[in-house]
């Protein structure tokens, strides 16, 4: 059965989201708010719906929401601001992003979503993607599973594996001790996330670095005890293997990247339970430094 769906967000996976959707038969409208973005769109032949204003979501009955973390507030007045009364689905990257949604939004029903899936956007502005990692979708309140089983029958309709879950901490916390892992690692190395399975020095600090965070995490109480990230940290690995992550991409461009959102959101909560994460510490550290840097520098 066709829907109609919105997308916030034009980015890589934004892009692949609404394409995805647009080909398996359903009537997406995308927000981009960049007019290059919105002119690469374009050129794509048949394509989803370009929206230059968040009115033109207004139709949806699902927004998927997928810009950076930090752009998460802006997002959320632009949705109230345009009178958008759908469900709105967050896939973004970090911890915290479910809170503001909720406090703008108290009558939105939310739906909470980690994704696997890889994708990132050249330098022409050209989409590359892999569509083979899981999508998992949580209700954020608990009189919104429906929404999350809606979600996941939307991917699985458009061939992307999925499923739903009541448990949202924790769902969130996983991908965030992977992306924790993997996003700086990939960053700081400039390669793909495949070659840290190929690299043994590389590998050795992702893996530390996702232990860690699961740790932390057991400690807070968002996921059980002797949760092992690891297989999930290969399969992520393999499942990308040629993808860049959104933080290489920003860092190799110059542009703000998500570390604060995710390597301090596991640093920050590290502290207030108590748990040692030197790892990350020194992680953060040399993005935020790597970043600073790649702001000051020239661009041909």
């Amino acid at each position: 059965m066709a829907e109609t769906i919105g997308v916030l967000g034009a980015g890589a996976l934004g892009t692949l989201l609404a394409t995805r959707l647009h080909r398996a038969g359903h009537t997406v409208h995308v927000y981009a708010r960049s007019p290059a973005r919105r002119e690469a769109l374009s050129q794509e032949g048949s394509q989803p719906l370009i929206e230059d204003r968040a009115e033109g979501l207004k139709p949806a009955t699902l927004v998927f929401l997928c810009v950076k973390s930090y752009d998460t507030g802006t997002a959320a007045r632009s949705i109230v601001e345009a009178g958008i009364a759908a469900a709105i689905c967050s896939l973004q990257n970090g911890w915290g992003n479910m809170e503001i949604l909720e406090a703008a939004l108290p009558r939105s029903p939310l739906i909470a979503g980690a994704t696997s899936l890889g994708a990132y956007l050249d330098e022409t502005g050209a989409l590359h993607a892999s569509a083979r990692g899981p999508t998992r979708f949580a209700s954020w309140r608990n009189t919104e599973f429906r929404w999350a089983e809606y979600a996941a029958t939307l991917f699985e309709g458009a061939g992307l594996t999925a499923d739903a879950s009541r448990d949202a901490n924790g769902i969130l916390w996983r991908k965030l001790a992977l992306n924790a892992a993997v996003n700086p690692i990939s960053a700081l190395s400039g390669r793909p996330n495949g070659a840290i399975l190929e690299s043994g020095p590389l590998l050795r600090i992702a893996e530390a670095a996702a232990q860690e965070a699961a740790r932390v995490g057991v400690r807070a109480g968002y996921v059980e005890g002797g949760f092992d990230p690891i297989p999930l940290l290969k399969a992520v690995l393999e499942d990308t293997y040629a993808n860049r992550s959104s933080m290489a991409e920003d860092l190799s461009r110059g542009r703000r990247t998500e570390a604060e959102a995710i390597i301090g959101a596991v640093v920050r909560a590290a502290r207030q339970v108590g748990e040692p994460v030197p790892v990350l510490e020194g992680i953060r550290a040399l993005v935020l430094a790597a970043e600073s840097m790649a702001a000051e520098a020239p661009r041909p």
